[in-house]
């Protein structure tokens, strides 16, 4: 595709943010000098490297490290004039920093400095946050600390799960970047604020290695209904019960208030009403292990599960 600016860009990403942002870029007619995909031990490095050669821009990979002679040359012949990063699960050594003369820019998914981490969409749900955003900012040898050059906020909704704040702000990104790189294209004197010292609210990863995506059915349903939707659709949050991992997608909840220990079924209607450490948790849609994937009532159906049965354990 014809470019219709001259800045030489730089792009470093894994999906999806990267390739919601890439196309955008692209679309725009940017002149994307180069692009580094996730280390060819990622899991989405084969479909990174398959969607750069389809838009036909340069690919620049590493064997081991981002400080490599070879690849840091590969990055300095590029004479790139600024570096966009939308998401990436490595730091960058200060030798690559300083590679490109306007510095590397990342796109984060939440209002910096509160929620720095891998997963700023699950941690704000959870959080019961009411508004979230992305910030553009510079990149240094730490994750997500340097000088922040705009932000944007949106509202968080009511049902709001982790799949559509994951989409909602990916497109937001991608239009922070346009506009950011159309004003670059301009002025290349970037204006930014450091960000201020002390401890802010984290985003630490959450999935099924370190079992954080497992429900504390000691929690209140509230709690845990937010839970649900912070994990729906990528980590999912899980639970088993006779000896089957189960997975739950959608959930409501009431604080009604019940005899039973936390984690015990005490309805078996159209939902399956679990109690919760206050209240209770109607699971909507569930997967049982590789049985089935299903809403409540057919699970209900074909496994009959008793009141008094135990989740959890």
């Amino acid at each position: 595709m014809e470019t219709k600016y001259k800045k030489r860009i730089l792009f470093l990403g894994m999906p999806d943010m990267a390739l919601v942002c890439l196309s955008a870029l692209v679309a725009e007619g940017f002149n994307i000098v180069g692009v580094v995909p996730p280390h060819s031990s990622e899991g989405t490095y084969g479909l990174m490297c398959n969607f750069v050669n389809s838009l036909r821009l340069p690919l620049i990979t590493y064997e081991k490290r981002l400080d490599e002679i070879d690849f840091l040359h590969k990055i300095r012949q590029l004479e790139a004039d600024i570096a966009i990063v939308c998401s990436y699960n490595k730091k960058f050594p200060p030798e690559l920093l300083k590679s490109v003369k306007g510095g590397f820019v990342n796109c984060h998914p939440s209002l910096l400095p509160n929620y720095r981490g891998a997963n700023p969409y699950s941690n704000v749900l959870i959080n019961n946050e009411q508004e979230t955003g992305v910030t553009l900012h510079f990149m240094d040898e730490n994750f997500d600390t340097g000088n922040i050059i705009i932000q944007k906020k949106i509202h968080i909704d009511k049902k709001e799960t982790m799949g559509t704040l994951f989409n909602r702000q990916n497109y937001l990104c991608a239009q922070m970047l346009t506009g950011f790189l159309k004003g670059y294209e301009l002025n290349s004197d970037i204006e930014s604020i450091p960000q201020p010292n002390g401890e802010f609210k984290k985003a630490p990863s959450i999935d099924s290695r370190n079992f954080k995506n497992f429900i504390d059915w000691s929690k209140d349903a509230a709690y845990i209904e937010r839970f649900v939707r912070a994990l729906n659709p990528f980590v999912s949050a899980m639970t088993n019960f006779r000896g089957v991992f189960l997975k739950i997608y959608t959930a409501d909840y009431s604080d009604k208030k019940t005899k039973y220990a936390p984690g015990t079924i005490c309805s078996v209607k159209d939902t399956l009403g679990v109690a919760t450490g206050q209240g209770i948790l109607y699971i909507k849609s569930l997967q049982f292990g590789s049985y089935m994937i299903a809403d409540a009532k057919e699970f209900i159906e074909k496994f009959k599960p008793q009141i008094g049965e135990t989740l959890g354990k």
